[in-house]
């Protein structure tokens, strides 16, 4: 694939989450609503919370990891 055609398409991919998010954000919202206090009735808030902290962490992680592998020119993610 050629650089037009790449970019045309994460374009294309971009616009249609977007578009679709926002045509499902009510159903999902109300969804959340009432999933998310089933949830932290199941599990205890220790639990959930140590969960919580578990997924930020590594998401910051793979962003640290990211980072630190494209300090270098030669290595462009």
């Amino acid at each position: 694939m050629g650089r037009i055609t790449t970019i045309f398409t994460i374009w294309i991919v971009g616009f249609l989450v977007g578009f679709i998010g926002w045509l499902v954000y009510p159903q999902i919202s109300a969804l959340l609503v009432t999933f998310v206090p089933m949830i932290f009735s199941i599990f205890d808030t220790q639990i959930t919370n140590a969960a919580l902290v578990g997924l930020t962490t590594s998401i910051i992680s793979v962003i640290a990891v990211l980072l630190w592998a494209n300090k270098t020119q030669d290595n462009r993610f």
